[in-house]
């Protein structure tokens, strides 16, 4: 997980992480741009909610998470320790509807009204932003179905990352109905 061309300290701080805080940043690390929320973080590792906090309170101590309004990510300072091999990228999941967003619908403003919702059986999980790309993203309680919507100037795609195949139809009536709430509300942000 540290690479042999790490500064010595940094080894020993990455080698002195308890199981939970280990665990918790290779999560994060796996979408640096990605802010998760507490809840998210813990129905995805299922860690329970006082050990997630201890750890981290302990990383964002250490400098390796920041915690903001809207989440948690890791820290350039992190990121500059971990190996390559512990920053996997989780496979692209399957998508499930992409459709076109009029001209003119405030992405930012959408986005903004959405996160932190509930919407039927379908949790807050964090929100991630580069350059061109919104991505909101949503989990079942049992943390099995993941759902990412993307959000582009005039484009909207939801792709769903399930656990267990047989969870797949469940991920699909679970974006659509998504997006109804979302097409209600990017309807209502068209400017002009």
């Amino acid at each position: 997980m540290v690479p042999a061309t790490a500064d010595p300290t940094a080894r020993e701080e990455i080698e002195d992480l308890r199981e939970n805080d280990r665990e918790v940043l290779e999560f994060l690390s796996r979408d640096p741009g990605s802010l998760v929320g507490f809840q998210g973080i813990r129905r995805r590792l299922r860690i329970h909610p006082e050990k997630l906090s201890r750890a981290l309170q302990r990383l964002a101590r250490d400098e390796l998470v920041d915690r903001t309004d809207l989440g948690y990510r890791v820290t350039p300072k992190a990121l500059s320790i971990l190996s390559p091999t512990a920053i996997e990228s989780d496979s692209p999941g399957v998508p499930v509807l992409q459709t076109y967003l009029p001209a003119g619908t405030d992405l930012r403003g959408l986005v903004a009204s959405l996160k932190g919702a509930w919407m039927g059986p379908l949790r807050w999980y964090g929100l991630s932003e580069s350059e061109g790309e919104i991505r909101a993203s949503w989990l079942t309680e049992d943390g099995e179905i993941q759902l990412d919507v993307r959000l582009r100037v005039g484009q909207l795609s939801i792709t769903a990352l399930v656990d267990a195949p047989d969870r797949l139809d469940e991920a699909a009536r679970l974006a659509h109905q998504l997006f109804q709430h979302l097409s209600r509300g990017a309807f209502a942000r068209v400017s002009g």
